[in-house]
């Protein structure tokens, strides 16, 4: 029998719970169960087994996806979230006009990723772009690049768009520094320590699981990255910005090749929980510094 509190807490928890199946868990085993079928969508799925995997591990397009996101993942992984943890050591400081500068550097959240990538095509354009202006101004009248569509700078421009966009990052790392005790960086000057020997021996050990938390959230938004690939380059040109998002939403579009979108999200899934489980294993996430 149910202990009377124990009846309320799973009372409360059963509109959870069921949101839950109905929203994740339900969609999740239909696309898992439906990657290895043949299915448009309309009639009933055929059972094929491992062919769309096959078909992936055998598709060209599928391997330059694969292999951009991972560059985008390590990207992510190395130089955003980094960046991100620095601004957010900086800001801690609250040197003059921290204020203003942490307002200016929620903006791109604010506008979101599809104003973000209007906004930068713009930015990119060949003829009356910013940057190509910008560098013509500095003495190279007769450059002009289309950022966008050549092969050399598609990548790199694609990138460029979010890499150091880190405001989220610096937020969580904030609101982690602000939660060390301030006894311990008074110690620390007491003994003669600098600035930066606190960030690099008291600071950035203590913060250190919320920046594994950080490479998390990074590294999952890049793999579920649509949007800016989508309204920028289209994954082109050639497969130079594809990534497997793009060629899934395709795959469901133009295609109706329910079954093979549905095994790539399964890779998704699995390449986000095996970034997940490494992450944790590398930060020792759910343990306190205490205990590191």
């Amino acid at each position: 029998m149910i202990k009377p509190g124990r009846l309320w807490i799973v009372l409360f928890l059963l509109p959870a719970l069921a949101m839950f199946l109905l929203v994740y868990l339900g969609p999740l085993a239909t696309a898992v169960t439906t990657s290895f079928t043949k299915w448009n969508g309309m009639q009933a799925p055929r059972f094929i087994g491992l062919d769309n995997y096959l078909r992936l591990a055998a598709s060209a397009k599928f391997q330059a996806a694969f292999g951009n996101t991972i560059k985008w993942v390590l990207a992510a992984a190395f130089i955003h979230v980094p960046f991100g943890v620095l601004v957010a050591l900086v800001l801690f400081k609250r040197p003059r006009g921290w204020r203003f500068t942490r307002a200016v550097f929620m903006i791109p959240n604010v506008l979101g990723w599809t104003a973000l990538s209007i906004l930068f095509m713009f930015i990119y354009l060949p003829d009356a772009g910013i940057l190509n202006g910008l560098i013509q101004s500095l003495g190279f009248s007769d450059f002009n690049r289309n950022w966008l569509y050549e092969p050399g700078s598609a990548f790199t421009a694609v990138t460029l768009i979010w890499l150091f966009f880190a405001a989220v990052i610096t937020l969580i790392t904030m609101s982690e520094l602000m939660a060390i005790p301030e006894s311990l960086a008074d110690s620390a000057r007491i003994d003669g320590a600098s600035p930066l020997q606190i960030d690099l021996y008291i600071n950035l050990p203590i913060i250190w699981p919320i920046v594994g938390t950080g490479i998390i959230i990074a590294v999952t938004s890049v793999l579920k990255a649509f949007e800016i690939i989508f309204l920028t380059t289209g994954g082109g040109p050639g497969d130079r910005t594809i990534n497997i998002s793009v060629i899934m939403v395709n795959r469901l579009l133009n295609s109706q090749e329910y079954g093979y979108a549905n095994a790539l999200a399964v890779v998704l899934l699995l390449m986000g929980m095996a970034a997940i489980l490494l992450v944790q294993w590398l930060f020792r996430l759910g343990r306190g510094y205490r205990d590191q």
